[in-house]
């Protein structure tokens, strides 16, 4: 038989335990829906590239003779100013500006995927074709560091 005070100390060392669990168990939850967001985005933002985007840059963001290679580290650029590109065009004349036809969230989209294929996290294709076994991608973890 154990003693009151002995029964309360093993009771708050096993609520102690059990709210660590938690704690540990919200975790990867988090992690769990932060993943699913980056996908959404890869997904949404691959979409609109082969929606507006692939004519010009090339279907896997690689380039063309009509515009740039994306996944070039010299072309990259931070989401601000990739943006403000989209947005309006490009200074030379040869990018048409999209702001009429794509907003800020599905411009980010579209920077999210060209980040994904240019830090190479994610192989050419349909992001739900490109994952283990043939199934949906997953995002590394820790990626991206900045949208």
């Amino acid at each position: 038989m154990i003693s009151r005070g002995a029964a309360i100390v093993v009771l708050a060392a096993s609520l102690g335990v059990v709210t660590d669990l938690a704690v540990v168990q919200s975790q990867p939850a988090a992690a769990s829906q932060k993943s699913r967001e980056i996908y959404q985005n890869v997904y949404n933002g691959w979409k609109w590239w082969h929606v507006y985007c692939y004519r010009c840059h090339g279907t896997n963001a690689i380039g063309t003779t009509l515009a740039p290679d994306l996944l070039d580290p010299y072309e990259q650029f931070p989401l601000p100013e990739f943006l403000q590109i989209v947005q309006n065009g490009s200074a030379n004349g040869q990018m048409q500006a999209w702001n009429k036809l794509l907003d800020d969230k599905q411009i980010t989209q579209l920077y999210i995927y060209v980040r994904a294929r240019a830090d190479k996290v994610l192989p050419p294709g349909r992001p739900d074709e490109v994952g283990p076994k043939g199934g949906p991608w997953i995002p590394p973890a820790g990626w991206p560091k900045q949208p």
